[in-house]
């Protein structure tokens, strides 16, 4: 088996051809696993080292390809903003999204309509309001009209690739991790917006403007702070019906809108992996392992079910943001009894902030379903549609099924000591995506005798910030500082990874940071910031 050397840093790749004949355009549909996020964060470094950039970098070693990334700068500005992008992912989409459409039931609307926010709409570079106009520019500028993820890639499929004398193109659609995300994370959707954070555990330590601005929030119904409930977790999963209909009328109008565009195009649909069982939600073991650093006589609540042996998928869990102010509060004095009390009062488990076995079956059962559509619709739409099971691999790889070993440890779900995690529990780490991109380039091989170069984990391991060297459950983290709630991950970077004994150590001034971050992210919700702005609260730009 041929593999690649690792490029930890990859260029800035753009459009390539080492072959005689035209290259094959490489196409992109999808979210952030596509746009290469990075603990909840997009810049060139993530992006270069995401799954797609080495899928790109590994096939260009035996094939031309025309490939373009739509890159960030490291305050998540686009670079170069006039590069034609063929991968059209962008972080948060799901199966309405990428046309443009916002799913009624997860904003509290009902009705599934076209916005603005999901469109590149904007011909000035200067004026880009969100990610769709950052990553799809300037597909809207030439086509002369807003363009959605799916209107951009039909476009390059009819009028690009004929400009360019491509006959071929591949098209990897890997969407459907966000109808079940919000559920998962506890956190977004809107009417309410959701965050789990432990409101009133932390208000002795909070600024008091933040704690009154999510009361506030709380009482108006435009934020909860309770995403862990039946009810919360059914509103925010796309109903299955919903799916089915939304991803066939996607792949029914690619096929119909490209039929006499001249470019033979494969397709790639990628399955989806269970969002909950990924290293942000923290069982009983991963809340031991930690807080126990702090206070070595710490235990999970009785009430707080644990994994079972050999069952990896057993047990509750709550979120990594909801774990990081408990280890906050004990690191500021407060007692372990207290803390449990976020997710235990008097023996009775606090619904809101945990996220049960039973609700995890629930998010589990509908991306199995998920899944289950995507087989059949692929089938239903002709030999072009393959379908790579790489949401089988990666749960069975990250639970335990098969063993991934890299460098004498064996891959896991947990959190940073897990090995395929960022900081932010959800997203790969460069371990992570080369695994993802071996998995696609071995299937290109199967499915379309495309025999490209394998990336070795163990090589990828040394080089990867992410990867916790002296095993203390802390990583170093990547070279550049997260905007945002991301912020908050960066408190807990190793600061020396070849010395288990140093740690994380908080600084003196978390809760002002903490306080400083919430306050960014509450007044996203647009009734919090009018309420705000009553009160002449200086906002954060």
């Amino acid at each position: 088996m041929r593999t690649l050397p690792t490029v930890l840093a990859l260029a800035l790749v753009s459009a390539s051809s080492n072959a005689a004949e035209p290259p094959r355009m490489l196409l992109a549909i999808g979210d952030s696993l596509g746009q290469g996020t990075m603990d909840a964060t997009n810049n060139f470094w993530a992006t270069a080292n995401a799954f797609l950039g080495r899928v790109y970098y590994s096939l260009r070693t035996v094939e031309g390809v025309y490939f373009s990334q739509p890159f960030y700068d490291y305050s998540e500005n686009r670079i170069p903003p006039y590069s034609i992008p063929t991968n059209l992912a962008v972080d948060g989409a799901d199966v309405f999204s990428i046309e443009g459409l916002e799913y009624g039931k997860r904003v509290g609307s009902g009705v599934n309509v076209v916005s603005p926010s999901l469109l590149a709409d904007h011909a000035n570079p200067a004026l880009f309001e969100d990610d769709y106009d950052k990553v799809l520019y300037p597909t809207n500028l030439l086509a002369v009209r807003s363009m959605s993820q799916v209107d951009s890639a039909i476009w390059l499929i009819n009028q690009r690739a004929p400009n360019v004398g491509i006959k071929k193109a591949l098209c990897l659609v890997w969407i459907g991790n966000n109808d079940s995300s919000t559920a998962a994370l506890g956190r977004g959707g809107r009417h309410p917006t959701f965050l789990p954070v432990p409101l009133f555990h932390i208000a002795p330590e909070v600024k008091p403007i933040l704690f009154w601005l999510m009361f506030f929030g709380a009482v108006r119904g435009e934020a909860s702070f309770s995403p862990y409930t039946n009810a919360a977790i059914e509103r925010n999963l796309t109903d299955l019906d919903d799916f089915t209909a939304q991803y066939d009328a996607v792949l029914s109008r690619m096929q119909a809108e490209t039929a006499s565009s001249g470019v033979d195009v494969d397709y790639l649909l990628l399955t989806l992996p269970y969002y909950s069982a990924v290293g942000y939600l923290f069982d009983a073991d991963d809340l031991e392992f930690y807080l126990r650093k702090i206070d070595p006589g710490y235990s999970a609540p009785a009430s707080f079910a644990r994994v079972e042996p050999g069952e990896p998928l057993t047990g509750d869990r709550i979120s990594l943001l909801t774990f990081g102010f408990m280890y906050a509060l004990l690191s500021s004095g407060y007692s372990s009894g207290y803390v449990n009390s976020i997710l235990d009062r008097n023996g009775v488990q606090q619904d809101g902030l945990v996220l049960s076995e039973a609700e995890q079956q629930t998010i589990m059962t509908r991306i199995d379903e998920f899944n289950d559509a995507i087989r059949a619709l692929a089938a239903s739409h002709g030999d072009t549609m393959r379908v790579v099971e790489v949401g089988e691999y990666l749960n069975a790889g990250l639970l335990g099924d098969i063993q991934i070993p890299v460098n004498g440890r064996i891959l896991s779900r947990d959190w940073v000591r897990g090995g395929g995690f960022t900081l932010d529990g959800v997203h790969p780490n460069p371990i992570g995506q080369s695994l993802i991109a071996n998995f696609v380039l071995e299937r290109l091989g199967a499915e379309l005798g495309i025999s490209a170069p394998l990336y070795p984990l163990s090589a990828v391991a040394a080089m990867d910030p992410y990867w916790d060297k002296d095993g203390d459950g802390w990583a170093p983290g990547p070279p550049w500082t997260a905007p945002g709630i991301a912020e908050l991950l960066h408190l807990f970077r190793d600061p020396n990874d070849a010395e288990a004994s140093v740690g994380v150590v908080l600084p003196d001034d978390v809760w002002d940071r903490i306080s400083d971050v919430l306050l960014g992210e509450i007044l996203e919700v647009p009734a919090i910031r009018a309420q705000a702005e009553k009160m002449n609260v200086a906002l954060p730009r």
